[in-house]
Formats: structure tokens, C-alpha cells, sequence
């Protein structure tokens, strides 16, 4: 084996190499982004938490019907850790999903603001 054939070996062995450790990173990161994931939704999913959803038109419709006005809402922040899933931004309003033994589900309505 002359010089040339040795330098052209090593290159090609150098390229197999950054290709498996290209590899291996990619497989870390998503290994690591499905346990964030998987983590972020265990922590969403938990008896002591109750189920909060972006309330959609019919629910503000009911609640108007009812003489309830937005602006009157209860207000959750934006930074709760109950809405780290849903992607709210300010003016939102929330619906809180509570199990109760005795009559059902009974909800709640919160209007997101920011965090000052």
C-alpha cells in the first residue's frame, strides 16, 4: 500500500466515523426529547391535576348565554404549570375539567394573563 492509497483510507475511515457519531447524537437527542416529552406528559396526566383545555366557541357562547363575561373570569397565569401542554397566549380562556363523586363533571372557566 503506497502513501496516497493510506491517505485515502483515513479520510474514509475519518467520514465513517463522524458519520456514526452523527448518527449517535441524533439518536441521544431524540431519545432525550421523547423522555422530555414523555415526562412533560406524566406530569400532565395526574390524579391531583385536573384536565384544562382551551375553551372553543360553544363554550363561550354557553358562558355568555349564562350573563358570564370574559373579562369577569377568574384569571390563571400563563406560566401554570396546568397549561405547559396546551400552547394558550394572553386573552385565552381556560376550561378546567373536576371530577366530582357526588354530581359529575363540573367545570371552571379561567381567562390566561401574563406573568408580571
Amino acid at each position: 500500500m503506497d502513501q496516497e492509497d493510506f491517505i485515502m483510507e483515513e479520510e474514509n475511515l475519518e467520514e465513517k466515523d463522524s458519520s456514526e457519531d452523527e448518527e449517535k447524537v441524533s439518536k441521544v437527542r431524540k431519545l432525550s426529547k421523547n423522555r422530555r416529552q414523555r415526562r412533560l406528559k406524566d406530569e400532565i396526566v395526574h390524579n391531583f391535576i385536573p384536565l384544562h383545555t382551551i375553551a372553543d366557541e360553544k363554550d363561550l357562547a354557553e358562558l355568555s348565554l349564562k350573563n358570564i363575561f370574559v373579562e369577569k373570569l377568574p384569571l390563571i397565569l400563563i406560566t401554570d404549570s396546568a397549561l405547559r401542554h396546551l400552547e394558550v397566549k394572553v386573552g385565552d380562556v381556560i376550561k378546567i375539567k373536576r371530577k366530582n363523586e357526588i354530581i359529575g363533571d363540573v367545570y371552571y372557566y379561567r381567562r390566561v394573563v401574563a406573568d408580571e
